[in-house]
């Protein structure tokens, strides 16, 4: 059963509801103005569609990874749920082929670790958002949530195997926008990319 999971969580991760809901609405793709193929890029781009795409990016990231939990999947199992999403989300398959992105992970991540320790992260995204808010910046969510969620986790003495969970899912996104974390540092939060 693992091996399907991991597998349907990767091709479920690869949907990029925001490419649907931008070209219905532009005609164009997110990329194509410059723009993140996740939750903010769909605001910003297509309205409220955008709503829709964040909830259906949460769900691809907690679902599979609420199973493997459910399932009592081993470890190294439980760590492939929660990563395939958000792996399939930042490079959807239809896209490797091309070397091209997919979305920032940070929606499928979000998913994955409020199934892992809602208790724990909740009050780490709430500070994320009020960041984000304060920055007008979106990816200041995950910069001020995952180091803080992580510490939470620890805290609160979160099973091993969750916590391992958590940290391979931040890796992922960190790996996928390392880039871009270090353009923003090295031209000092001068530029305020999407």
């Amino acid at each position: 059963m693992e091996p399907w999971v991991v597998l349907g969580a990767y091709l479920i991760g690869s949907i990029l509801p925001s490419e649907i809901f931008v070209r219905r609405r532009t005609g164009r793709s997110p990329h194509d103005f410059q723009d993140n193929p996740g939750g903010g890029g769909a605001w910003r781009l297509a309205g409220p569609a955008g709503l829709i795409t964040i909830l259906f990016d949460l769900g691809k990231g907690a679902i599979p990874t609420a199973i493997a939990l459910r399932a009592g999947f081993s470890p190294p199992w439980l760590i492939a749920a929660a990563v395939a999403p958000v792996v399939g989300h930042a490079w959807p398959f239809y896209k490797v082929i091309r070397l091209d992105r997919g979305g920032r992970g940070l929606g499928p991540a979000t998913g994955a670790l409020f199934a892992l320790a809602f208790r724990e992260v909740v009050p780490a995204y709430v500070l994320g958002a009020l960041a984000a808010y304060r920055f007008r910046w979106l990816p200041s969510v995950g910069i001020v949530a995952f180091p803080l969620g992580l510490l939470l986790m620890i805290l609160g003495r979160v099973p091993p195997e969750r916590l391992a969970a958590a940290l391979a899912v931040m890796l992922v996104v960190l790996l996928r926008n390392g880039n871009l974390l270090w353009t923003v540092a090295r031209t000092r939060g001068t530029v305020r990319p999407h």
